[in-house]
């Protein structure tokens, strides 16, 4: 008999198990065909980018796990799809660009549209993860220069960022790549976020295990990264939701 069933089958179980026990003793390349150049480029936070592998995303309306796929633009939109394993079938989805915010619930044949801002964010996915700071994490590391933040380099040795009343402090490994990413608003933990495994391509580091869990751990991210690439170009989304999908009312 064929061991190619079994081990299908046994994959999904062994990838639930590294998450539970955050175990970094595994290594890997990101498949991809793209040219050094279009990687570098990924490295600096340039262009488009498509993202896949597995995630486990629970958040205040429930919790999605299974094949995952990233698109983020070169204007800053995103559209992160979850699919179910095996069989391939579209789930969920999140549609964020700079001003609109979009879910989508296939299996509940419901929908959330409103503004993307930092109280959207927090009643709908639990934390105010801004798209800025997902795709920091996505890629290991922020920018050389962030305008839109005030820098400061802690005593300890942790890189703090400020804008406003929200503050960020990243710790960095030895290769200058984010090892964990914590953020406060207004005096207050909103989410904690680590990388405890990187993958090489071409040298280039990115991250393959990525977690992020709120101040309450009741809604997180877990997210291993499968596949990285960089596509010359990408659809601009739509944020006109399915005919038969229902609107999602918040009961916060």
């Amino acid at each position: 008999m064929s061991l190619e069933l079994p081990l299908r089958l046994i994959y999904p179980v062994i990838v639930g198990i590294l998450w539970l026990t955050g175990c970094t003793s595994l290594s890997g390349t990101v498949q991809s065909g793209v040219s050094l150049s279009q990687f570098e480029n990924l490295s600096k936070s340039k262009g488009n980018y498509y993202v896949s592998g597995r995630i486990l995303f629970k958040h205040p309306e429930g919790k999605h796990s299974g094949e995952m796929e990233i698109h983020i633009s070169a204007d800053s939109e995103l559209r992160l799809s979850i699919f179910t394993p095996l069989v391939g079938s579209l789930i969920y989805e999140l549609r964020v660009g700079p001003e609109k915010f979009l879910l989508l619930n296939f299996q509940e044949k419901n929908y959330v549209l409103d503004e993307n801002n930092r109280y959207v964010r927090q009643t709908w996915l639990g934390m105010d993860l801004s798209l800025t700071e997902l795709k920091w994490l996505i890629l290991g590391q922020i920018p050389e220069k962030t305008p839109a933040w005030q820098r400061t380099k802690l005593p300890s040795g942790e890189l703090q960022l400020v804008q406003g009343t929200s503050v960020i402090r990243l710790r960095l490994n030895s290769a200058g790549r984010i090892q964990s990413m914590n953020k406060s608003v207004e005096g207050l933990l909103e989410y904690k976020a680590q990388i405890s495994l990187y993958q090489k391509h071409f040298e280039i580091l990115f991250p393959r295990k990525i977690r992020i869990e709120d101040f309450t751990g009741n809604n997180r991210w877990l997210m291993v990264i499968s596949g990285v690439q960089a596509p010359t170009g990408m659809e601009t989304l739509d944020f006109i939701p399915p005919e038969d999908m229902k609107l999602l009312i918040s009961n916060q």
